[in-house]
């Protein structure tokens, strides 16, 4: 599975868990379902270009070096994503946008298994599926921003 593909995957899936988890009240008077819908805009500008991008980029990296360890490839994978994550805090000073990166991240991983899973199941209408649902999960993720954006 294409790293990028993977990534828009995660950014979908981080889109809405971190706007049901920690919504953001933007205007007063708002309803929760307002908040969580206006969360999927402000969480999916902030945080497409890192995932799908940096996270790809990272996720390549963390896989390369961890097959020519030859040993442990998904333990030595899994730490390389996560301590990855962890250098955002170097960047940004802020512990919380760090613990967010190391969510992504470790969703990064587990979405790239899972892919990659898939990938080995003989039938066809699984190899198909996997190639369609990373670009339905973006659509939805961009229609979800939409919604949020027009709620307002």
């Amino acid at each position: 599975m294409n790293k990028v593909l993977t990534g828009l995957s995660v950014w979908t899936m981080f889109l809405f868990l971190m706007g049901m988890l920690f919504p953001i009240q933007t205007t007063n008077g708002a309803s929760s379902v307002g908040m969580v819908l206006q969360s999927y805009t402000i969480y999916g500008f902030f945080s497409l270009t890192p995932i799908v991008f940096y996270g790809s980029v990272v996720s390549f990296v963390s896989d390369w070096l961890a097959k020519r360890i030859n040993k442990y490839f998904h333990l030595y994978s899994f730490l390389f994503h996560v301590t990855a994550a962890s250098l955002v805090y170097i960047v940004t000073k802020n512990i919380d946008v760090t613990i967010m990166a190391v969510l992504a991240a470790i969703m990064f991983f587990l979405a790239d298994r899972c892919f990659f899973l898939l990938s080995k199941a003989p039938s066809v209408m699984t190899a198909h599926t996997l190639k369609n649902l990373p670009i339905v999960l973006g659509f939805v993720g961009v229609t979800a921003m939409v919604l949020g954006s027009a709620t307002g």
